[in-house]
Order: C-alpha cells, then structure tokens, then sequence
C-alpha cells in the first residue's frame, strides 16, 4: 500500500506525495539546488523529478515512520 503524505508547496498549497517513490529527502534553506528554499524530496527519475516543501525533512520522515 501506498504511503502518503500531506505537506505544503512553497506557494502554501497543500499537496500529498506518495512517499514509497521518493529517493531523497533533504533540507536546502538557502535554496542552493531549487532555487526555492524549503525541503527537497527527489522522486526516480533524474535530479530534475524534485518538488520543495515547507516541512522539515525530520516531519516527513516521522510522518513516514507513522503509517507503516
């Protein structure tokens, strides 16, 4: 089964992200990769399949961690 998530975009929309396809997880506060600062979560598919979100990578880890 699935795991979702909910978080927030930078332009504070909510979002859900299926989080069994993520990569990475990583925070860049100065948006030094994105150009958006905020929480990086890269998906399969190359270093440009990327969204930022607004909660801390540790939020979504335990949020993660909840659901299993």
């Amino acid at each position: 089964m699935a795991t979702w998530i909910k978080c927030t975009n930078t332009k504070k929309i909510p979002i859900y992200i299926n989080l069994d396809n993520a990569v990475t997880v990583m925070r860049d506060d100065i948006g030094q990769r994105t150009r958006e600062p905020g929480t990086v979560i890269e998906f399969m598919g190359g270093e440009q399949v990327y969204i930022v979100v607004t909660e801390q990578p540790e939020e979504i880890i335990k949020s993660r961690s909840n659901s299993t």
